[in-house]
């Protein structure tokens, strides 16, 4: 048991140090291609860093953060994203949503995948309700996501986003 609590400890001190370590890129340019494909890890660690940081903590750097991955998912001409009003249940709140879509992205980034729908929606919901989880004080109850919850809890979470699909 003591093994368990210290790695579990040593998990949060990781995850803590990694999410206050995340820099945005400065003067980043995206015009062409290739610059999508020079960014694409600082797009990887942007949507950890949105994932694991709590809302309440460096709200200038998130508004950057955010704009940076917004800015990156609309020009990559790698990664295409479909919302679907089936699936993006959470729509009401445009944090969940922006994690939705970089979760999903950053799937694409670090799998080297951009055709797979399902995976790239699962890894969005994934990301989703990671960051519900660690915000769910400042977010308040999102019905939508508690349901994604439990489905993933049961096992069913892709099936059940395959269904929509």
């Amino acid at each position: 048991m003591k093994k368990l609590v210290s790695l579990f400890v040593v998990l949060c001190v990781i995850s803590t140090s990694y999410a206050q370590e995340f820099e945005l890129p400065k003067n980043y340019k995206l015009v062409k291609a290739e610059d999508y494909d020079t960014y694409a890890q600082d797009f990887v660690k942007a949507t950890k860093w949105i994932t694991n940081t709590p809302l309440s903590e460096e709200t200038t750097k998130r508004k950057d953060t955010y704009a940076f991955i917004m800015k990156w998912l609309q020009g990559s001409p790698k990664v295409s994203i479909t919302i679907s009003q089936d699936i993006a249940t959470f729509i009401e709140s445009s944090d969940c949503l922006i994690v939705y879509m970089a979760g999903w992205g950053a799937y694409c980034v670090e799998n080297d995948d951009y055709k797979d729908n399902l995976k790239g929606n699962v890894s969005g919901i994934e990301s989703v309700i990671s960051f519900y989880n660690r915000n769910k004080g400042l977010l308040g109850k999102i019905k939508a996501v508690e349901k994604y919850k439990k489905l993933q809890k049961k096992g069913k979470l892709a099936s059940y986003i395959e269904s929509k699909l």
